[in-house]
């Protein structure tokens, strides 16, 4: 009886797995075809960088999604060490695709030697390392203040080129 009990339930076991083997495979596809729904959302974000000298950035949104072709951040503050100087960045919003960062909305950029930054949009390129943008903007260096309606910073060199520029600079006396 034991022996044709066992029997039955492995027969019952074989005929279940040879109907699952036979099968076609599916999966689960999460990836919305509409790209302004958003696959992930998180809120209160924080993202550190570190390295073998310690922690070289820290950055916080309160809310961030992921879309299939862009990554959102909202009220994007950070901060980071490049160099000597520690560089503060905040920005409304922030949009990244690929390489390409598009900071959007009060965008503001301090360094530690008084250099600051303001606009409403800028756009960074992870790959060149350039900053620009072609709205109004303020960049101040010290005591001295310049203003204009387009720019292009190359962050590794330090250069900034500029159009439409009023400055007002400062000497001593």
């Amino acid at each position: 009886m034991a022996v044709r009990t066992l029997l039955a339930f492995m027969g019952a076991f074989m005929s279940i797995l040879f109907f699952l083997l036979v099968q076609e495979p599916y999966a689960l596809n999460f990836k919305s075809f509409d790209n302004s729904i958003a696959h992930i959302e998180m809120h209160i974000v924080q993202d550190y960088e570190i390295t073998t000298k310690g922690v070289s950035s820290i950055f916080h949104a309160k809310r961030a999604m992921r879309f299939q072709d862009r990554d959102e951040f909202y009220e994007v503050d950070g901060i980071f060490k490049k160099d000597a100087f520690v560089n503060t960045l905040q920005a409304n919003k922030a949009i990244m695709k690929g390489e390409d960062i598009e900071l959007v909305g009060d965008v503001y950029y301090v360094r530690s030697d008084d250099n600051t930054f303001k606009s409403e949009q800028a756009n960074y390129n992870k790959t060149t390392k350039i900053l620009s943008g072609d709205t109004f903007f303020v960049a101040t260096f010290g005591k001295h203040e310049s203003e204009g309606e387009g720019f292009e910073y190359q962050t590794e060199e330090g250069i900034l080129n500029a159009w439409h520029v009023n400055a007002r600079l400062e000497t001593e006396k």
